[in-house]
């Protein structure tokens, strides 16, 4: 099916077996949005795009799709969005592949380029790829993707079998699961290069596989931010079990343990972290975090968990997904990867992190305690849901070095109350 400058719907149908010597084996959109829903995309081919190729500012919404058992001869085997910006909800991306140039290959199961999809909601498993990005690969592109899964995707020669970003310069990912992806070079999970930076938060890496370097995470000329997230379980056959660094890696209110041969490897900024073995760094506690049942895949953790109540709010980033579809972006995002309130006050835990009026756990999950009754914004120094005033006095009552302890005034977490932690609750002021 070929839609140009057109937006029709389709709905409940069944593009199967077909082929193009170029480009879209099931759907080509060139400057088209259409609709399409309920929809099986099923064993096509072309040599970009097999399920389907989105083009030259097509924005299409693709909702409860399946893509299966399509190909690619070189990029995009399920879909393949070029200067485009879809809105993929509820789609599941199972068993394509990009695999049959080695070394061209890529984006088994999605390839953006230069194009800044919405995906939420959606599976990509057992998707395959020659030369990287089996799940998903994005060149040059800002994709939103919130809670989706990455699983059992293979790179054949390639690195990053469940994500491969490369020039992506600012992009985020919540609430997504990477579990038993495998490289046959570098990086089960993720894999950076050439200044991609993105905000992955509330997200777990569980039993992802490298035979080089970088089992979970690995990122090269990239600086890379993760926020609660959950690392346990990953292996690189060389190194960086858990992340392989050659650039700088900031980790904030993570969990990274269990994993081999070891947790980190290069240069990280981690704070608030529980980290195996140990790691520099304020906030930082090397200790069993309790996980309920890791052996079959429950990385919630235990009452009595050292990890309860001892992260940092403001490592928390705004809610710019709006994952609670509340309309409130300029709250911390409130959810965490089960979808349960992320600040909940438990109690029985002594309070070793830093915030107000709940304290953020590490990791993916929050133990549910009490929920914080109000939303939480950063800079909200009183916990009264307004930046205002009484929030710039008591910054400015703190001014300079931090005491050891919960410093609140401090919102960039760097250990110091300055300038830019004034510039942060301007910016976040009302």
């Amino acid at each position: 099916m070929s839609n140009q400058v057109s937006s029709p719907t389709v709905t409940n149908c069944s593009f199967e077996g077909n082929s193009a010597g170029d480009s879209g084996g099931g759907m080509w959109n060139v400057r088209a949005s259409p609709t399409v829903t309920n929809c099986t995309f099923l064993g096509n081919t072309a040599d970009f795009g097999g399920g389907m190729y989105n083009q030259l500012n097509s924005n299409p919404m693709v909702t409860n799709c399946a893509f299966s058992g399509n190909s690619a001869n070189t990029d995009g085997g399920g879909m393949f969005n070029q200067d485009s910006s879809p809105t993929v909800t509820g789609c599941t991306f199972e068993g394509n592949s990009a695999t049959e140039a080695r070394f061209v290959g890529r984006g088994g199961g999605m390839f953006n380029e230069n194009s800044d999809p919405t995906i939420t909601d959606c599976i990509f498993s057992d998707n395959a790829s020659e030369d990287g990005g089996s799940g998903m690969f994005n060149f040059g592109s800002n994709p939103t993707v919130t809670e989706c899964v990455f699983s059992e995707n293979l790179t054949t020669f390639g690195s990053g079998a469940g994500m491969f970003n490369t020039l992506c310069d600012s992009f985020q990912v919540t609430n997504c699961l990477f579990i038993g992806n495998m490289a046959t070079c570098q990086a089960g999970g993720i894999y950076n290069t050439n200044g991609s930076t993105p905000t992955v938060m509330n997200s777990a890496f569980v039993g992802n596989t490298a035979n080089c370097e970088g089992g979970g995470i690995l990122n090269v000329a990239s600086n890379m931010i993760l926020i609660n997230c959950t690392l346990t379980g990953n292996s690189a056959l060389n190194d960086g079990g858990g992340m392989w660094n050659t650039s700088f890696a900031t980790v904030i209110n993570c969990i990274v343990w269990g994993n081999s041969p070891n947790e980190i490897s290069g240069p990280a900024n981690v704070s608030y972290g529980n980290v195996q073995g140990g790691w520099p760094g304020i906030g930082n506690i090397d200790a069993d975090p309790l996980f309920v049942d890791p052996a079959n895949g429950d990385l919630r953790v235990q009452p009595g968990s050292p990890c309860i109540d001892a992260g940092h709010n403001w490592g928390v980033p705004p809610d710019t997904a709006d994952v609670d579809d509340d309309g409130d972006v300029r709250e911390l995002t409130p959810l965490d990867l089960d979808g349960n309130p992320r600040f909940a006050n438990d109690p029985a835990a002594v309070d070793t992190g830093c915030g107000v009026p709940a304290i953020v756990d590490m990791g993916a999950y929050e133990y549910q305690g009490d929920p914080a009754t109000n939303a939480i914004y950063l800079g909200d120094l009183d916990a009264d849901r307004v930046v205002g005033i009484v929030d710039f006095l008591a910054l400015l009552a703190n001014w300079g070095p931090c005491e050891p302890g919960c410093c609140l005034a401090d919102l960039d977490i760097d250990g110091e109350v300055g300038i830019t932690d004034f510039l942060l609750l301007l910016g976040n002021w009302g």
